[in-house]
């Protein structure tokens, strides 16, 4: 079961990830992010809110770090395959 502190506010979402709230709403359309209603305290007399999971923005955030994508180029890389991603990387000039 997920705990509130799994889960993020909508504008720290956008925040973190530098998004604006269009760009938000459409991560959450397409199932990038996944939208939780949670009621303070199971109370039900309190208001439902709005939250996005925080694994979800975490994954977001390492899939544009640049890090995390070099290291998905490198793994696995075969030397002789000229169509691997290390090797077509590597063709690509460097600025």
């Amino acid at each position: 079961m997920t705990g509130k502190k799994d889960l993020v506010s909508m504008e720290a979402a956008a925040e973190t990830l530098g998004l604006d709230e269009a760009e938000v709403a459409a991560l959450l359309e397409s199932g990038e992010l996944r939208k939780i209603w949670h009621r303070a305290g199971n109370d039900s007399a309190a208001p439902l809110e709005a939250f996005v999971m925080g694994s979800d923005v975490k994954r977001i955030q390492k899939q544009a770090d640049p890090r995390s994508l070099a290291a998905l180029v490198l793994d696995g890389a075969d030397p002789d395959d000229d169509e691997s991603p290390h090797n077509l990387a590597a063709e690509v000039p460097r600025f």
